[in-house]
């Protein structure tokens, strides 16, 4: 009877459907408005650093040319060389000193935390198009020292710096950097699982402030 009424032919159809669960969260693009204001806090963040050098120089440089006047006018024999060359290579080691910084924070906050300040803030990260973390070599080497070479050329690089500014506008909102770097900026809570690729760990993590 049992196996009868197992084949029962008048029972109803049944069939075993296994619910799939999507464990993957999508990844969600920053919006534009996020990205710019993100740039526009990390460059009053690195400005700072430019303005104390800028103000550095502008009071050490007069502040020699005086010494240098009455030096001559008191008949001390100053040779104008010497103390301004001093004067123009600590300038130059903080100007190197201010572009090491400014790598640096940078380079490894977008490697260990996929952010920098401004993207912290505006909750957005950076990672790979196909949602991977960004490996150092990659950012240094493909998102930031390219454009940082173009932009040095003499009135081009100009044009090459908005540029890569503008192309945000862009349906995909991917700027020259991210396209050579095969990059995109997401929403921090849709990124929060990112590893480098083929790595099961080496997860981003998240700055505290």
């Amino acid at each position: 009877m049992s196996s009868i009424g197992a084949q029962n032919p008048f029972a109803p159809p049944r069939a075993l459907v296994d619910d799939q669960i999507d464990t993957q969260i999508e990844m969600v693009e920053a919006t534009r408005g996020a990205r710019l204001a993100a740039a526009i806090i990390d460059f009053l963040a690195v400005g700072g650093v430019a303005a104390i050098i800028g103000i550095l120089a502008a009071i050490a440089m007069p502040a020699y040319a005086t010494y240098q006047k009455r030096a001559a006018a008191a008949g001390a024999g100053v040779h104008a060389s010497g103390g301004g060359g001093v004067v123009a290579i600590v300038i130059g080691l903080l100007a190197l000193a201010a572009i090491a910084g400014i790598f640096v924070y940078t380079a490894v906050l977008v490697y260990r935390y996929g952010q920098t300040i401004g993207k912290r803030a505006m909750g957005i990260r950076v990672v790979r198009t196909d949602g991977s973390r960004v490996g150092f070599g990659r950012f240094i080497f493909l998102r930031w020292l390219p454009v940082t070479i173009l932009s040095m050329i003499p009135l081009l690089g100009y044009v090459i710096s908005l540029l890569d500014v503008l192309l945000i506008f862009r349906e995909n909102r991917l700027c020259v950097h991210d396209n050579i770097a095969d990059t995109k900026v997401v929403t921090a809570a849709t990124s929060e699982g990112a590893t480098l690729l083929g790595s099961s760990g080496a997860q981003l993590r998240t700055i505290s402030f």
